[in-house]
């Protein structure tokens, strides 16, 4: 029986230079930005209206130097709406939104990244 094979033995330093083009840092970075978006946007969507102060106070600050972000609420009822109290029942619009977006997100992760280092590869010489 014949046999045909290939050998593929890229350079080390081909390598090296396609995973310094891939900048993991940025990409990570726009993950957690994209992230919370999703949880502010998932959140926004749950949060219960009367007046629309509390969902208009939704907000988060995009990561800057480290990989993480907080979406929060600056208004001092937030933690009664969604926590409860012995005569309104909890309404977790936060943890809810969190939940939905993680969901979201894993899906999606995956594949980005895989682009990501398709793009790497694509640039060996």
């Amino acid at each position: 029986m014949m046999e045909m094979s290939v050998v593929i033995k890229p350079s080390a330093m081909g390598l090296a230079k396609s995973f310094m083009n891939l900048n993991i840092v940025s990409f990570l970075r726009a993950e957690v930005n994209r992230l919370a978006a999703s949880v502010e946007r998932y959140a926004k969507q749950l949060t219960p209206v009367k007046t629309g102060f509390l969902r208009g106070s939704i907000h988060f600050t995009p990561v800057t130097t480290f990989l993480q972000t907080v979406v929060s609420t600056k208004r001092d009822y937030a933690i009664y709406v969604h926590e409860g109290t012995k005569y309104m029942r909890s309404r977790p619009f936060m943890k809810y939104g969190a939940m939905f977006a993680q969901v979201g997100i894993e899906k999606e992760i995956g594949a980005r990244l895989d682009q990501e280092f398709t793009k790497a590869f694509k640039t060996l010489k």
